[in-house]
């Protein structure tokens, strides 16, 4: 390659990049606001407003407390399991009835 394409291909290599990222550079930050609570929200200059959470996903306000930590917890109760045992037990007998039914 000649050193002028060469010299032609980074400037237009950079000048890609720099239009590529342009936009990214544009936005602008959003400001927290806090309000009487003290709660604080983020405020984007397009109008938006959400609240702004704390690491632990809790919003940024002085009186929300730190949660206890999450332990698996089983999905289904043990008296629903119960209760679907029994309806199948319910179901088989059922079953049975009119198996006994009809081969007489």
């Amino acid at each position: 390659m000649k050193p002028h394409a060469a010299r032609l291909a980074r400037w237009t290599a950079a000048g890609a990049l720099a239009m590529i990222c342009g936009s990214a550079w544009a936005l602008d930050e959003p400001v927290t606001w806090r309000d009487e609570t003290g709660c604080a929200y983020l405020l984007t200059p397009q109008g938006g407003i959400t609240p702004k959470l704390r690491r632990d996903s809790l919003p940024d306000c002085p009186e929300s407390a730190p949660r206890p930590p999450i332990t698996s917890a089983p999905i289904i109760s043990d008296d629903a399991v119960r209760d679907v045992q029994r309806g199948v037990d319910a179901l088989r007998r059922e079953i049975e009835r009119l198996g006994d039914r009809f081969r007489r």
